[in-house]
C-alpha cells in the first residue's frame, strides 16, 4: 500500500481557517485540508481510509480520501463546500484530478446551504449562549441527587419520578461542562470574553457563517475571501453588544429563510452526478497508476 500515501497520492491541499477567510491575526493557526485518492489496494481491495489527521503545533493537517470529501460536499457541508472555493491564492496543491474536482464544485451547491450554514452558525450561537450564561451566572456549586429528591439507597439514589432524575442528571452535566469549560479556556479567548461579555471570536465566525449561506442561495457563489473581512474583525472587536449578536443572529436567519424559498440552485445535490464524478476521476487515477 505504501506509507503516507495521503501525502504521495495528493490531488489537492489548500490553507483553510482564518488565513483562507482573510480574518487571521499574527497569532492565527495554520489550517491544511487536502484531498487523496488511495492507492488500488485501499480503492478495490478490503483496507479502508477516509481521512488522516494530523495535530501540527495550534493548527492541524486533514487529508480526505476523494470518497469522502465527496459524500461530504453533496451535504454541503460547510468545512468542504469552503475547500472547493478556496482563492487560488491559498492553494498549497493542486493537479490535473484536483483541477478538476474544482471545475465541477457548482455540482455540491443546492438548497441545504440553509440547513448546513445555518445550523453551524447557530450551533457558534448556542455556546456563546451558555458560556455567556457562565460568564454572568455561574453556578455555585456541584449539584447533589437531594436537591432533586433523590434518598439513598443500596450506595445509589432512587428518585420519586424519572423526571426528577433527569432534572438532576442535566444539572450534573452542565456543572460538568462548566467545569471543563473553566479548566480548559484558551487564555486568548477568555481575555475576549471577559472584557466584551462573550466570544467574540465565535460570534464573527456565526456571522461569516450566516453571511455565506445567504450569498451562496442568493447568488450560487461562495466567497472564501471575505470582502466583509473589515466588518467582521470589527465584530471580533467588540463592536456588539451581545443583545444586538442575538438580534443580528435573529435578522440573519430570517433572510435565510427568505431566500431559501427564492434560491435558483437545486434543492439536492444530483447525486448521479456527483457519483459519475467521483467515478471518473477515480477510475483515471487507477488507469495511471502501476
Amino acid at each position: 500500500m505504501g506509507e503516507r500515501f495521503w501525502d504521495n497520492n495528493l490531488i489537492y491541499k489548500v490553507i483553510a481557517g482564518s488565513r483562507a477567510y482573510g480574518l487571521d491575526m499574527p497569532e492565527s493557526d495554520l489550517n491544511v485540508r487536502g484531498v487523496c485518492i488511495p492507492p488500488r489496494p485501499v480503492l478495490l481491495g478490503l483496507s479502508h481510509f477516509e481521512q488522516w489527521v494530523h495535530k501540527d503545533g495550534d493548527g492541524d493537517v486533514i487529508i480526505y480520501a476523494l470518497d469522502k470529501f465527496v459524500r461530504l460536499a453533496m451535504d454541503c457541508n460547510p468545512d468542504v463546500i469552503e475547500l472547493l472555493y478556496t482563492d487560488r491564492q491559498h492553494i498549497l496543491f493542486i493537479n490535473a484530478y484536483g483541477e478538476k474536482l474544482r471545475e465541477h464544485r457548482h455540482l455540491f451547491l443546492s438548497r441545504q446551504a440553509r440547513q448546513t450554514f445555518g445550523d453551524y452558525a447557530i450551533s457558534q450561537l448556542r455556546r456563546i449562549e451558555r458560556q455567556h450564561r457562565w460568564l454572568t451566572g455561574p453556578p455555585d456549586h456541584k449539584p447533589t441527587p437531594e436537591e432533586f429528591g433523590g434518598i439513598p439507597a443500596n450506595g445509589r439514589f432512587k428518585f420519586s419520578d424519572q423526571d426528577a432524575q433527569k432534572a438532576y442528571q442535566v444539572a450534573l452535566k452542565h456543572w460538568n461542562q462548566y467545569q471543563a469549560w473553566r479548566q480548559n479556556r484558551n487564555p486568548a479567548r477568555a481575555e475576549l470574553e471577559r472584557k466584551h461579555g462573550y466570544d467574540t471570536k465565535n460570534a464573527m465566525h456565526l456571522l461569516r457563517l450566516l453571511a455565506m449561506g445567504a450569498e451562496i442561495l442568493e447568488t450560487g457563489q461562495v466567497h472564501i475571501y471575505r470582502h466583509d473581512r473589515q466588518w467582521l474583525c470589527a465584530v471580533r472587536g467588540g463592536l456588539l453588544t451581545y443583545e444586538e449578536l442575538l438580534d443580528l443572529v435573529d435578522d440573519c436567519e430570517k433572510r435565510l429563510d427568505r431566500l431559501v424559498n427564492l434560491s435558483p440552485l437545486p434543492e439536492k445535490v444530483d447525486a448521479q452526478a456527483a457519483e459519475a464524478l467521483l467515478v471518473e476521476l477515480q477510475g483515471q487515477f487507477l488507469l495511471a497508476s502501476p
